[in-house]
């Protein structure tokens, strides 16, 4: 990790449903990550097929102001960065679904984390593990290395 700019930290899905749900098992540790990125003490990067993922239980419900609510939170958050799945992407995303048997969207979520530079990929995923491209940090340890790049 650079120590001229804060870390910048790929992430999927999971990690916002985790956080608009108040989910029991890891809602409180997702505050403490967004609360991070929000402080500007790292950066998040993800894939727009995360804004595609949120959407789809509230539209199926017909919740139009929810989807506005996710739709402003993506747009407004400080310090988090929504990219396009273009060509690039999609390159990178088949290299490592190749390499490494992952699923298309798991493929794309750390594709765009690469492709943008990220240091590594925040998931809870246990399916997904550290390839040569991007680590894979689970919710925990992305918020113990905070810590300890905030004191060094």
């Amino acid at each position: 990790m650079s120590s001229s700019s804060p870390p910048l930290l790929g992430a999927d899905t999971m990690l916002f449903i985790y956080h608009f749900e108040a989910n029991p098992a890891f809602g409180s540790v997702v505050g403490r990550i967004l609360s991070a990125v929000e402080n500007g003490r790292c950066r998040l990067i993800v894939s727009s097929l995360v804004l595609m993922e949120v959407l789809v239980a509230p539209k199926r419900h017909g919740e139009r102001r929810l989807c506005q609510r996710y739709r402003d939170f993506f747009q407004s958050f400080p310090n988090l960065q929504m990219l396009p799945m273009g060509a690039e992407v999609a390159e990178i995303a088949s290299d490592l679904r190749a390499a490494h048997n992952l699923r298309t969207p798991d493929a794309l979520h750390m594709a765009t984390g690469h492709h943008a530079g990220a240091d590594a990929f925040l998931t809870e995923d246990r399916r997904l593990r550290s390839t040569p491209e991007i680590a894979v940090w689970r919710f925990d340890e992305a918020l113990d290395r905070l810590s300890g790049s905030a004191g060094g």
